[in-house]
């Protein structure tokens, strides 16, 4: 991408919660209107979980201005 890395990361942890957590959300809501297994607590819970860690991975690589495809600042 070009521009500025910080842009580039914040709208790559944008994307991430926008494609996780509403999925995880409207599962927990499923499950709790019993549309859904219990057990699809699981799936729901570790794509939550995998929804915030990227986020908070590309937040913190928005605060040092690594672009989200790079390791270091070029």
């Amino acid at each position: 991408m070009t521009g500025d890395a910080g842009v580039d990361d914040d709208v790559a942890a944008l994307v991430a919660l926008a494609v996780t957590l509403p999925p995880a959300w409207f599962t927990h809501l499923a499950v709790r209107a019993d549309l859904a297994p219990l057990w699809a607590y699981a799936p729901a819970g570790a794509l939550a979980v995998f929804g915030l860690v990227l986020t908070l991975a590309f937040g913190r690589k928005a605060l040092r201005g690594i672009a989200p495809s790079r390791d270091r600042v070029r």
